[in-house]
C-alpha cells in the first residue's frame, strides 16, 4: 500500500510538471515572440531538427511509446522527452492531443518505476497511463474510469490509490485553464 502511495506521489509530481510547465512556458513563449504564427514557425524548426534527431520516436501522440512500455523497448528518459516535446509544441500554439501524451509519459514513467519498486511491469505502466493523467488534468473520476475501462478492474484498489494520490499532489493546477476550481 505505501509502495502505491509513493508511486502515485511521483506520478503526480510529474503529471504536476506538465501542467505548471505548460502554463509557463505559454505565457513565456506570448511575451517572446508576440506573432503566433511567427512563434508557431520560429520554434516548430526546432522541434522538426529534435524529432529527427530521435528518429521520430516522440512525434504524434506517443501510442509508439505506451506500446513499447507494454513490451520492454523503453528507456529511462523516454517519458521526459515526451513531455518536453508536448508542452513546448503546445505552448507555442498547437492545439489539441494533451491526452494520449500524458497516458504515454504516463505508461514509459510506469515502466521505468517497476523494477525501482519491484512492482509487475504490466501494472505500474497501466497505474502510470492513469496517473499523470489525473494530476496533469486535476481530475479523479475520469482516470478512475479509464483504468478500469482500459485495463480491466482486477487492480481496481490500485488504481484508485493511484489517482487519489496523483490528483492531491496536483495542487489544483490543470492544462485545462476553464477547468472549475475545487478548492
Amino acid at each position: 500500500m505505501m509502495l502505491m502511495i509513493l508511486v502515485g506521489i511521483i506520478l503526480g509530481i510529474v503529471g504536476r510538471i506538465f501542467s505548471t510547465s505548460l502554463s509557463a512556458l505559454k505565457t513565456f513563449f506570448k511575451n517572446k515572440i508576440e506573432n503566433p504564427y511567427k512563434r508557431i514557425g520560429y520554434i516548430s524548426i526546432l522541434l522538426v531538427i529534435g524529432l529527427m534527431i530521435f528518429k521520430g520516436r516522440y512525434s504524434g501522440l506517443g501510442t509508439n511509446l505506451i506500446d513499447l512500455s507494454f513490451y520492454g523497448n523503453v528507456t529511462y528518459y523516454d517519458w521526459f522527452l515526451k513531455l518536453i516535446f508536448t508542452v513546448v509544441t503546445l505552448a507555442i500554439g498547437f492545439q489539441g492531443g494533451e491526452v494520449t501524451p500524458l497516458f504515454s509519459i504516463g505508461a514509459t514513467l510506469g515502466f521505468i518505476l517497476a523494477p525501482i519498486f519491484h512492482l509487475p511491469i504490466e501494472l505500474c505502466v497501466a497505474l502510470g497511463y492513469t496517473g499523470v493523467f489525473a494530476s496533469a488534468t486535476n481530475t479523479l473520476l475520469a482516470p478512475m474510469m479509464i483504468g478500469l475501462e482500459v485495463f480491466g478492474g482486477h487492480q481496481m484498489i490500485a488504481f484508485l490509490i493511484i489517482c487519489i494520490f496523483s490528483y492531491l499532489v496536483n495542487g489544483n493546477k490543470s492544462i485545462y485553464t476553464a477547468q472549475i476550481k475545487n478548492f
